[in-house]
């Protein structure tokens, strides 16, 4: 309980971005359903625009908000000169990002499960849909965050990767150096016997790009932006 009100702090401080990215990706997800079910479209379709939404669309908000995370603060130069390391502070607000993108896509997958229109693998392994690829496209956007110290190069980035996947999804989806790394498996293909390794591939691979980016985040001239130095 000691820890609530240092926590409630980086709550607040991890801004607007942590608390809009995950509802804006559901309220996308729940739009382009309505919309293709006001056009006829049949069930197992609509089912996989939902479901692209846990898989595709709030990673992605993740991805783009870790970005407005690390690259906008106003008092960075104050918290550089702190003795708690500002990795640290980083650390606990990408922390509130993620739990707020997995409370939103747990609360979505219970509502699809209970109303009968979830369409991926067994509940158990549910997580695994959203939670790897959200480690990897977070962990992407970080590394290209602190190696360009660039907002628009690290956003364009993401952006790059997560729709040269879409666009190419046969290609990730067939070539074997490159399906492990497929974020889109479980929409584009289903729940293949390799869907675990992939799965685990992304999670392991968003790690060390997580970290990787995080050391780097360690020298203090990686924490300004193109636009403060």
């Amino acid at each position: 309980m000691k820890h609530l009100p240092l926590w409630r702090h980086e709550l607040r401080r991890a801004g607007l971005t942590a608390y809009a990215a995950p509802a804006a990706a559901l309220a996308a997800t729940l739009a382009l359903t309505a919309t293709a079910a006001a056009f006829g479209t049949p069930r197992p379709q609509l089912e996989r625009i939902l479901l692209t939404g846990l898989e595709a669309l709030i990673p992605l908000s993740a991805g783009m908000a870790a970005v407005a995370v690390v690259s906008r603060d106003p008092s960075r130069e104050l918290q550089l000169t702190l003795p708690t390391p500002y990795t640290t502070t980083l650390g606990r607000r990408l922390t509130v990002l993620g739990g707020l993108s997995a409370a939103t896509s747990i609360a979505f997958s219970a509502a699809l499960a209970i109303g009968g229109w979830w369409n991926g693998p067994g509940l158990p392994y549910a997580p695994l849909v959203w939670a790897a690829p959200l480690l990897w496209l977070t962990g992407l956007a970080l590394l290209a965050a602190a190696l360009g110290r660039s907002v628009v190069l690290a956003t364009t980035t993401v952006a790059t990767v997560w729709l040269g996947e879409q666009l190419f999804a046969a290609s990730f989806a067939t070539t074997p150096g490159l399906r492990p790394f497929f974020l889109f498996m479980t929409t584009r293909i289903g729940v293949p016997a390799d869907w675990d390794a992939n799965r685990a591939a992304l999670a392991t691979s968003g790690a060390l790009l997580t970290a990787l980016a995080l050391i780097l985040l360690r020298r203090p001239e990686r924490l300004l932006t193109e636009e403060e130095t």
